[in-house]
């Protein structure tokens, strides 16, 4: 890739910030500083940092601190990549929209949005192969002192509730994939629980119905237990069903015309990393046409509403 003189900033150099660093040095980028806290990494502040001129700021510390760093590059004008989710709480979100309705562009990232076969889903359901699309159900699952071999699980911000941890917002991913997908929701419920004896103070186990605008109905299910990876998402319609098997890369597609199961795409080996470079190539690509991706901090918020309103809905259940 060829080199470029852009300067970015990235703030967070856990697993995420060194993704997209080692992403962000593949396309060309050279000159990136790297601000990390608890890392020590370098010595200096993120005001001090700020006080540079940076083409873009990366935010990918703990979901806890995305809204006040967020806040902060946006008095200096900078555009943005907020790792999902955009924050773990909305107190400060229309203060953010105000002060950066100028900034192009501002990006939240889904790196599903990038999967080889996500248009593939969009093409079925736009040429209307599964007619009225009637429900969907997404879900993800899987162990999470798996997730980082050679790390302390239950010493991640995913393990912890001030850090803004939790698989409701650890895998907001699903939330984005159905709103992308079917849009708006109009109405929500759930139920968060902590199942296991894992070590954390986090929900590790989260069932959600949506109802969309069009009038869908949507089952959202997350857990930090499954030993081994699942992830799906499942597309009923009147005149058939589509199952995309998000772990062996797999599309499968019944009508009722055929009355059987075929196969319309399957991916061997992929590689989830070229969805995040993916994602990085399409922010530098508005970062230079100054305009704002699909992915932009309406998404970030919308998808974020509905995550806490999941999140409040359990707090008042009662049997």
């Amino acid at each position: 890739m060829a080199k470029n003189n852009l300067k970015i900033l990235v703030m967070g150099a856990g697993s995420i910030g060194q993704r997209h660093i080692k992403n962000l040095k593949t396309l060309g980028v050279e000159h990136i500083g790297v601000v990390d806290p608890v890392l020590g990494l370098p010595s200096y502040s993120l005001k001090e940092a700020l006080k540079e001129k940076w083409d873009a700021v990366f935010i990918c510390s703990p979901s806890s601190t995305h809204l006040k760093i967020a806040l902060e590059v946006a008095k200096t004008k900078t555009p943005m990549f907020i790792e999902k989710p955009l924050s773990h709480t909305l107190a400060g979100l229309i203060q953010l929209q105000g002060i950066s309705k100028n900034i192009k562009p501002i990006m939240v990232g889904y790196n599903i949005d990038f999967h080889p076969q996500f248009k593939k889903i969009q093409s079925i359901l736009r040429k209307k192969i599964l007619g009225k699309v009637l429900g969907v159900r997404a879900e993800f699952g899987y162990y999470l002192p798996d997730w980082r071999p050679g790390t302390d699980y239950a010493k991640s911000y995913s393990a912890k509730k001030d850090l803004g941890g939790g698989i409701l917002l650890d895998d907001i991913h699903e939330i984005n994939l159905v709103y992308n997908l079917f849009g708006p929701v109009k109405k929500t419920f759930g139920l968060t629980k902590k199942q296991s004896s894992l070590k954390i103070d986090t929900e590790d186990y989260v069932e959600m119905i949506l109802q969309f605008e069009n009038g869908m109905i949507g089952q959202v299910h997350m857990d930090y237990l499954q030993r081994s990876y699942s992830r799906s998402l499942k597309v009923i319609g009147e005149k058939g069903t589509l199952i995309w098997d998000l772990n062996e890369s797999k599309i499968e597609l019944y009508t009722a015309i055929s009355k059987q199961w075929k196969t319309v795409d399957k991916i061997a080996k992929l590689d989830w990393n070229e969805t995040y470079l993916a994602e990085i190539k399409e922010f530098l690509s508005c970062l230079k046409a100054n305009k704002n991706p699909e992915s932009d901090l309406i998404r970030g918020i919308e998808t974020l509403k509905i995550a806490l309103a999941v999140r409040d809905s359990a707090k008042v259940w009662k049997l």
